[in-house]
């Protein structure tokens, strides 16, 4: 079973898209994307409440970029809805971000009012803890 045509140029831009990496992927507001939180169709600190971020893993922000964008800020701005100083702005409508660092990653909409009304998100990148191991048996007592 092969590829059809129509397939690699698909194939190309997920593997540009996403970097070969060993982390997790996200869709920041699952189906929801990245919008305006009205009507209670998604939180963003509710969706990040129970997920953990570590270094390697993507998120992604899906949103129509003619009406929102993405901005990564410092926590000042963050914490003020500021965002005439962005360290990156992102505004494809489809953008992929590595996690590249440990810390908080401080994101929001750049379209005035939108982060006042919720459009912003806090990614805290924690280290990676594997999973507990089983405590081996203890040896058994030999008879006398």
């Amino acid at each position: 079973m092969g590829f059809a045509s129509t397939d690699l140029p698909t194939l190309l831009m997920m593997a540009a898209l996403f970097p070969v990496s060993l982390g997790a992927v996200y869709m920041v507001g699952d189906s929801a994307g990245w919008t305006l939180p009205i009507l209670g169709i998604v939180d963003y600190n509710k969706w990040t409440s129970n997920k953990t971020f570590h270094v390697g893993d993507i998120i992604i922000f899906n949103y129509k970029s003619l009406i929102h964008n993405v901005r990564e800020v410092t926590p000042q701005n963050f914490k003020n809805c500021n965002a005439t100083s962005p360290i990156v702005s992102y505004e494809s409508g489809f953008d992929a971000i590595t996690l590249k660092t440990l810390g908080h990653w401080y994101f929001l909409c750049g379209v005035a009012g939108h982060c006042q009304m919720g459009m912003k998100v806090d990614i805290k990148v924690t280290p990676f803890s594997p999973p507990p191991t089983a405590s081996p048996a203890p040896a058994p007592i030999s008879g006398a």
